[in-house]
């Protein structure tokens, strides 16, 4: 009776640590897929100075969903930080510079690809001038 009571639990353990492994494989990963971004932005004016008050935004260059938005600081610094799943669901980005509060700085956008943002940690742009 003993050994079947042992080999009893031990199917038990088996059959629990399966559901564990099949739990873990499905649910317990998915922050490890994808691709994770961290960039600075720096926007200046011709001269090279910090415009502050410029609103950062990053976007699905076709759909228009935005993922993030920052607005420059003092120094002209906004930070973008993000995840994305695949390189394959959303192959290229937008980033549009839009100055607040009545600014004398033209509106700017640019598309980059995911890579761009994962291989970079910060990007410069320039802004013109109305």
């Amino acid at each position: 009776m003993t050994a079947m009571k042992w080999i009893h639990n031990l199917l038990k353990c088996f059959s629990f640590s399966a559901v564990l492994f099949t739990f873990e494989a499905c649910y317990g990963t998915m922050e490890d897929y994808g691709y994770g971004y961290d960039v600075a932005i720096q926007v200046v004016d011709s001269e090279g100075n910090g415009i502050p008050n410029v609103e950062v935004v990053l976007s699905h260059a076709r759909w228009g969903e935005k993922f993030f938005a920052d607005t420059t600081g003092p120094s002209g610094l906004a930070f973008i930080k993000g995840h994305l799943t695949s390189d394959n669901e959303i192959p290229k980005l937008k980033l549009d510079f839009n100055p607040l509060d009545g600014s004398d700085f033209q509106a700017k956008d640019t598309v980059v690809s995911n890579y761009s943002l994962m291989s970079n940690s910060t990007f410069t742009v320039t802004l013109d001038r109305k």
